[in-house]
């Protein structure tokens, strides 16, 4: 059964996250634990994918669920899941990205100035295929908080989960879709 669209906001059949991981660190309820994967596997990965490729994404969203595992805080209960679990993923992507020398520190600018080929097709028919390929063109912290704003988080959930202040986020938002704007060109 669909619910209509004003009740959907305020009726969610869904668990509460906090719950959850308060009732899985108390008791170690495995059934807590697969409510929460099932809550957030998804949104992770797509996550996860959209920094990397398919292959880390996947290994990347794993070991993140095993530290989820290991955490025997109470103290953790008491915190906005999503954004520690983004949190977790993202730190463990930056760990991976580090270990196999993926880290990605070239500037769009510098692309555009240096005339290295921003799209490796002339002619996309699709513009949705053409704009992922811009957004994976961006630099990784530029990237990231268009990602996760476009996941829904805030301003403020952004500096939280990335550790960085609010003008920061705020700089690399606007970098982001000034850059997508001119790699996009005439088309945007």
């Amino acid at each position: 059964m669909k619910l209509p669209a004003k009740i959907r906001g305020w009726f969610n059949p869904k668990a509460n996250p906090e719950k959850l991981l308060a009732n899985y660190i108390a008791t170690d309820n495995k059934q807590a634990l697969a409510l929460l994967v099932e809550q957030f596997n998804l949104p992770l990965y797509h996550y996860l994918v959209s920094q990397s490729d398919k292959e880390l994404a996947q290994d990347v969203l794993q070991t993140s669920w095993l530290k989820v595992m290991k955490v025997k805080e109470s103290s953790k209960a008491h915190i906005n899941v999503k954004s520690w679990l983004f949190a977790i993923a993202r730190n463990t992507l930056i760990d991976e990205l580090r270990r196999q020398q993926r880290w990605q520190w070239q500037d769009v600018e510098q692309q555009l100035l240096t005339g290295e080929p921003l799209e490796k097709t002339c002619e996309l028919s699709d513009k949705l295929a053409k704009f992922n390929r811009v957004v994976n063109q961006l630099p990784f912290f530029q990237r990231e908080v268009f990602i996760l704003q476009q996941e829904g988080f805030s301003l403020l959930e952004i500096c939280q989960l990335t550790d960085e202040s609010f003008e920061t986020v705020k700089s690399r938002l606007r970098y982001a879709r000034t850059n997508i704007k001119k790699l996009m060109g005439p088309e945007l």
